[in-house]
C-alpha cells in the first residue's frame, strides 16, 4: 500500500475498458474515475484494508473511458506483507452493474405500486395464501370501512376481517376465498358493518399470485363499494312496475278525455282544439312526475303556475295566495292537474278572464280534517262584470265532472262547484301525508 501501482489480472483491464497490458493501472488514475460521491467511501475501504482490516467492501459508480458508467464492487481478501515492501492488498473486484440496475428497477416498482395503492379510490389487498394473513391494505379501507387500516394490519388474520362481515354473508365468502387460493380468479359481493353503524356493500375481485413453480403463494384483491349499484339494481323492478302502472293510467286517461271531449263537441275543429289543449296538461304534468323521480319535489304552487303560464294569464288580474311549501303526491299530481287545467281554460274561454274587468282570486291553505287528517284546502273564485259563463246551468262539462265526480272518487277530495252570476266559485280538499 506504500506505492501507487495496482497489479490486474487480464479482466481487470477488459473490465475497465482496455486490453490487457495497453496500460500501467494505477491507484490515482482509478480513483480519478470513480464518482466523486464515492471517493471517500472507497479510499477509506483501501485505508482499512492497509491496516489488515479487510472485513468489509464497497460499491461504487465508475466511468469507463467511452464515457459508461458501471457499478463495481471491491471486496478486500488479505494483506501480503513482504521484506521490501509496506505490503500489498489483495482483493477481488466485481462488475454488478445488472444487479444494481434490477434492484432499482425493483425499489421503483415498489414505489410505484405503493403509489397506486395510496391512490386507488377501491380497496387493494395481499394475504399470504398459506396463513390468510394481511400483508397489504390499502389507504381506501379507511373511507369504505369506516375503519382505521393500522387496526387491521395490527391484527391482520382472516378472523378480524371476518368480523366486520355479516354473518350471513360470511359462508359465501370463505368459499369464494377457498376457491381463489385454488387457483381461481372470483367476484364476490357481501356486506359489511361500518363502525358508524352503517351496512354497505362490497364487491372483491380476488386472484390468485403465484411463485415461479406456478403455486399459489398469496392471493390478491380490488374491493369496491357496490351500494349504489344494488339499491339501484333492487329498485329498478319498482321502477319497472311505476312505468306499467303510470303507462296504464295515462292510456285510460286519455281515453276517457278523448271520449269526454268529443261528447261535448259539435264539430272536428273544436274536438282538436279541447283535445289537444287537455293532452297538454297531461304532458305537463308526466313532466312533472319525471323532476319528481329525480328526487325534486312537486308542490302546489309550482303546479298551479304551470298552468297560468302555459295559458298565459294576465298575472296582474290574477291574485294568488298560498305557501310555497305544500308537497303533492305523484298520485294526486295527474288529477289535480287535470282540474286545474279545467278550470283554468274555462276561465279564459268563458269566466272571469275572459273580460277585460275580471279577475280571479286562487288561495290555498294546509288545513286538518275533523279525523286529524292534513289536506290540501284550495278556494278558487271569479269575479267578471257581466253575465255568467256560457256552460252555467248545464249539468255536464268535463271540468266540472272531473272536479265533482273524479277526484273524489280518485283521491278521496272533497269539492264544491258552483256557477254564479261572477263566475266560478270552487273549493277542493285533497288529502296530504302526514308529515
Amino acid at each position: 500500500m506504500g506505492s501507487d501501482a495496482i497489479t490486474w489480472a487480464d479482466s481487470g483491464f477488459e473490465m475497465d475498458g482496455y486490453r490487457p497490458g495497453m496500460i500501467a493501472p494505477d491507484m490515482r488514475g482509478l480513483l480519478s474515475r470513480v464518482h466523486e460521491q464515492d471517493r471517500d467511501r472507497l479510499h477509506d475501504l483501501l485505508a482499512r484494508a492497509g491496516e489488515g482490516r479487510v472485513d468489509s467492501a464497497c460499491c461504487f459508480r465508475y466511468w469507463l473511458p467511452d464515457g459508461q458508467q458501471r457499478h463495481l464492487l471491491l471486496k478486500p481478501l488479505f494483506r501480503l506483507r513482504e521484506a521490501d515492501d509496506a505490503g500489498r492488498v489483495v482483493g477481488t473486484l466485481h462488475d454488478v452493474t445488472d444487479h444494481v440496475d434490477v434492484d432499482q428497477a425493483l425499489h421503483e416498482s415498489v414505489a410505484r405500486f405503493a403509489q397506486f395503492g395510496e391512490a386507488a379510490s377501491d380497496v387493494l389487498w395481499i394475504r399470504n395464501a398459506r396463513s390468510m394473513r394481511l400483508e397489504y391494505l390499502s389507504p381506501a379501507f379507511d373511507r369504505l370501512h369506516g375503519c382505521d387500516r393500522g387496526m387491521m394490519l395490527a391484527n391482520p388474520t382472516l378472523d378480524s376481517w371476518n368480523s366486520r362481515i355479516l354473518p350471513e354473508d360470511r359462508i359465501r365468502v370463505h368459499e369464494a376465498l377457498a376457491r381463489v387460493r385454488a387457483g381461481e380468479r372470483i367476484v364476490v359481493e357481501y356486506r359489511i358493518g361500518r363502525d358508524d353503524g352503517a351496512v354497505r356493500w362490497m364487491r372483491d375481485t380476488a386472484f390468485p399470485l403465484l411463485d415461479c413453480g406456478g403455486q399459489v403463494v398469496r392471493i390478491g384483491g380490488i374491493g369496491r363499494d357496490a351500494t349504489e349499484e344494488k339499491e339501484a339494481a333492487g329498485r329498478a323492478p319498482v321502477l319497472i312496475a311505476e312505468l306499467q302502472h303510470r303507462t296504464r293510467n295515462l292510456m285510460a286517461v286519455m281515453r276517457a278525455v278523448a271520449e269526454r271531449t268529443l261528447d261535448e263537441c259539435k264539430t272536428l275543429d273544436e274536438f282538436r282544439d279541447a283535445y289537444c289543449s287537455r293532452i297538454s296538461a297531461i304532458s305537463r304534468t308526466h313532466a312533472l312526475l319525471s323532476s319528481l323521480d329525480e328526487g325534486n319535489m312537486v308542490t302546489f304552487d309550482r303546479l298551479l303556475f304551470e298552468e297560468l303560464e302555459a295559458h298565459g294569464a294576465d298575472r296582474a288580474r290574477v291574485v294568488l295566495d298560498g305557501p310555497g311549501d305544500i308537497i303533492l303526491e305523484s298520485a294526486s299530481l295527474q288529477a289535480l292537474a287535470l282540474a286545474l287545467h279545467e278550470l283554468m281554460t274555462n276561465a279564459t274561454k268563458y269566466g272571469a278572464l275572459s273580460a277585460a274587468s275580471g279577475r280571479l282570486e286562487v288561495r290555498w291553505r294546509r288545513r286538518r280534517r275533523e279525523d286529524g287528517a292534513p289536506v290540501l284546502r284550495m278556494e278558487w273564485n271569479e269575479v267578471s262584470h257581466g253575465t255568467a259563463p256560457p256552460d252555467a246551468g248545464r249539468e255536464g262539462g268535463y271540468g266540472r265532472e272531473l272536479i265533482e265526480r273524479a277526484l273524489p272518487y280518485q283521491l278521496k277530495a272533497r269539492t264544491s262547484y258552483q256557477l254564479t252570476g261572477h263566475g266560478v266559485e270552487c273549493v277542493v280538499e285533497v288529502p296530504l301525508r302526514a308529515r
